[in-house]
Formats: structure tokens, C-alpha cells, sequence
């Protein structure tokens, strides 16, 4: 892997490092628009043709939800050993959501004037489980278990069907797990379209939810205006912010971890320590031998693009570079990771110390692994029960409590020019 100094790359290099795949976002999503539109339009006919057109499978109508016949099916192929790892992660993913619950609260304003916030779930949520470039059965976990946390009345999980117009079992047997109420085969930019649309087969959601690739990503962003979605869950990304004490070895481990997602996902090493630099690609050429050659081309291809070992001046430094890369997921690799976590502002994840692997969030720890890629953790923050409640307010004023509040209201709204505003409070009170 390239190793890159900081303060004598290119402008242009480092740029590509920390925008990665989010970059190209905005072309897919001239690509994607003509795929929305269509499905829109011809429902069940488009999405059919799509799903044999990019998964080789040649379903009918009839063939897109998941059967009670091929849910039995599923249990049957699924390995017991995975089972018994699906039934651990999901026992975690729900203990720690459980604890996210929000509750409704009452605020006495002032004598005669309540306001209160409600929690209530939206009504139905798409969960977008990826497999273009394998088969995901944790996210069908970690998607299914904050929805129904949160008390969503209808969950719809959809996935890439394989070319014999199956779905991957272990993702049915997760999905059923949960109690997820329909399942579908599709996947892609058109299936975001039928979730957000609706067919003759399927009932639109209003929440979508799911990493994808960027085509997914930008579907996601085009419907924003007639449904929720959770955030821009694009290609996988990694950050390892080491110093001279890490493990190399380690070090290397993590950054792969992430790379071997896909050509453009991203696994970065950001450390003050050259030494360390050196060692961690060793270790990472060393460690690729023993992937599939699919994995390998995939961080050969993203090597040249976003991955990269980053060596900074200082520990402060690399602290700075990682705020502005605002990662996906963070691993804390230094002498004292708990004072480094308090420097760290933008992550969506956050690993702390030498036995706390990216892969341990990825699957059985408890947070969610939907996390917010592409520089968004700025902003936003992963999925969780929040991304599948709603919390509207109550206002509830007595008479002495409107008298109390009339004068200022008034001299607001008349001073903005809005008398009918204003109107609204004389009129109540003018009454005996």
C-alpha cells in the first residue's frame, strides 16, 4: 500500500482520499434517475425487467415476495453454527437499542401552558439489505432490530435476488428472525424506486434504510422528498489513527478490514510514526495473499484511489486529518486511546484500543454497523430506533394561560404581518 506524507502530497491526492467514493455520487445519479422514473411509471413490468436485466433472474410478478414455503426452505439450509451467530448478534443488537428508546416527556411552560413531545414510529420502513457483492444476513440484523425496537408496524426488507431467482437463505432466516412482516427479491436502484413508489405487488414505505452501493446511495438521495431515508450509506470505509506504540500487525488487520469491501470502499492509516507506516505495509502486503482474488482486486483497485497509509508530523495532527476525513469507522490505536477518543469529533463508529477490531461492531458487539460514510459523519450519525420514530409536539393552553402569553404573541405576529395570526388569539379571548 502507497504511502503518502502529508504535508508533501499533492492537494489533489489528499482531496481523493477524503472525499473517496462519495465523489462520483453525483454522476450515478444522472444514471439512476431514468431507472426511478421508469419504475414509477410501469411498476411491476419495469422492476421485473431490471432484476433479470442486472441479476440475470427472471422472476414473475407473483415471485417477488419471499414465500412461507421458501422461508421454511431457509431454515433448512442455514449451517447451525451461523444460526446460533445470527441468534448472538441479534441478542446484542437489541440490548443495546433498547437503551436508545427515547420517551415522551410533559414540560410545564408556565401556569396554564403545557407542551409535550410524543414518540411514535413511523408507520412502515424499507430495509435495504445489499448482495451485489455478497451475502449481508447482518444487516438484515441490524437494520430489522431497531425497527421493530422502535415499534414500526410493517417492515419490508429487500434484497438482490442470485441468478436462479433465490435469495440468500441466511438473510431470509435473519429477516424472519426478527419478525420482519415481507420480504422481497431485488435489489439495487430499482428496488429503492418500488419501496419508495410502490407497484401493483408492493405498498410504498415511508422510511428506507440500508447501505448499497452508489447507485443505491443515489437512488436514496432522489426520493429524500417523499420518504425518510437514514443517511448516506455508501461505499465502506475505515480509518486506523495509530502511533508508535500500535501493534503493526493489528494496524494492518483493520485496514483491510474495510478495504476488502468493494473497488471503492476505503482503508486508511493515519499514524505520526514512519517507522510504523512501513511496517503496516509489510504486513498488509503479506496479508492479502491469503484473500480470494476477488478480494484482492478489490483493494489493488481501491489502493490507487482511496486507500492509502497517511503519515502525519504529530499525533495532533493525524488527529485533525481524521476530523476532517470524519470516517465511517475509527480505530484508536494509541498509547492512551480513551484521551485520544475525547479529540475526536466526526466518526460513525469509534473502535478504542488494541482489542476492539472494526469487525467486533460489524457484527456481534451491539452498535449498528449502518453508519454514515463519504465524510457525513460530520452531520449525522448511524442507524438506530431514532431513524424509525417520529416526535411530533402537543401544545395545550388553558384560557388564563393564553391571557398570559397574548400580549407577546401579538406583537410578534403583528410585527412579522401576519393579523389573521394575531386574530386567532383576540378572538378567544374576546369571548365571554
Amino acid at each position: 500500500m502507497r504511502i503518502i506524507e502529508l504535508d508533501k502530497a499533492p492537494a489533489e491526492v489528499i482531496q481523493t482520499i477524503l472525499r473517496r467514493g462519495m465523489r462520483d455520487i453525483e454522476s450515478f445519479m444522472e444514471k439512476v434517475k431514468p431507472i426511478m422514473s421508469d419504475v414509477q411509471k410501469r411498476g411491476n413490468q419495469a422492476l421485473l425487467e431490471y432484476i433479470k436485466k442486472f441479476d440475470g433472474a427472471d422472476l414473475k410478478a407473483d415471485e417477488l415476495r419471499v414465500s412461507p414455503e421458501e422461508i421454511k426452505e431457509a431454515y433448512e439450509l442455514v449451517d447451525p453454527k451461523l444460526m446460533k451467530a445470527l441468534k448472538l448478534m441479534a441478542r446484542n443488537v437489541k440490548k443495546f437499542h433498547k437503551r436508545q428508546m427515547p420517551k415522551a416527556e410533559r414540560v410545564k411552560i408556565s401556569k396554564g401552558v403545557e407542551a409535550r413531545w410524543l414518540v411514535v414510529p413511523i408507520e412502515s420502513a424499507g430495509l435495504y439489505v445489499p448482495g451485489g457483492k455478497g451475502r449481508f444476513p447482518s444487516v438484515a440484523v441490524h437494520l430489522s432490530v431497531p425497527a421493530k425496537i422502535a415499534g414500526v408496524s410493517r417492515t419490508v426488507l429487500c434484497s438482490p435476488p442470485m441468478s436462479n431467482g433465490k435469495l440468500d437463505p441466511a438473510t431470509i432466516v435473519a429477516a424472519d428472525m426478527q419478525g420482519v412482516d415481507e420480504i422481497y427479491k431485488m435489489g439495487g436502484a430499482h428496488a429503492i424506486a418500488a419501496l419508495a413508489y410502490g407497484t401493483e405487488t408492493i405498498k410504498p414505505v415511508f422510511c428506507i434504510a440500508g447501505p448499497g452501493g452508489p447507485y443505491v446511495t443515489a437512488a436514496k438521495m432522489l426520493v429524500q422528498h417523499i420518504v425518510k431515508t437514514d443517511l448516506p450509506a455508501g461505499p465502506s470505509e475505515g480509518v486506523v489513527l495509530a502511533d508508535s506504540t500500535a501493534d503493526p500487525k493489528f494496524v494492518a488487520a483493520d485496514v483491510l478490514n474495510e478495504a476488502e469491501h468493494g473497488p471503492d470502499s476505503a482503508g486508511v492509516l493515519v499514524t505520526d510514526s514512519m517507522e510504523l507506516a512501513k511496517q503496516v505495509a509489510v504486513y498488509i502486503d503479506e496479508m492479502m495473499k491469503s484473500l480470494s482474488e476477488m478480494r484482492r482486486n478489490f483493494i489493488n483497485e481501491n489502493m490507487q484511489k482511496y486507500s492509502a497509509i497517511v503519515v502525519t508530523k504529530s499525533v495532533e495532527e493525524s488527529i485533525k486529518f481524521v476530523n476532517d476525513y470524519a470516517p465511517e469507522h475509527l480505530v484508536l490505536l494509541t498509547k492512551n486511546p480513551e484521551k485520544t477518543l475525547k479529540m475526536i469529533k466526526n466518526a460513525g463508529t469509534i473502535c478504542v484500543g488494541t482489542y476492539s477490531p472494526i469487525s467486533g461492531g460489524n457484527y456481534v458487539v451491539g452498535p449498528n454497523h449502518v453508519l454514515p460514510t463519504g465524510g457525513t459523519a460530520k452531520w449525522t450519525s448511524g442507524v438506530s430506533v431514532d431513524t424509525f420514530l417520529k416526535k411530533p409536539t402537543v401544545e395545550k393552553l388553558s384560557k388564563r394561560g393564553l391571557e398570559s402569553l397574548s400580549e407577546a404573541l401579538i406583537t410578534v405576529a403583528e410585527y412579522e404581518g401576519f393579523p389573521a395570526h394575531a386574530n386567532s388569539v383576540k378572538v378567544r379571548l374576546e369571548k365571554q
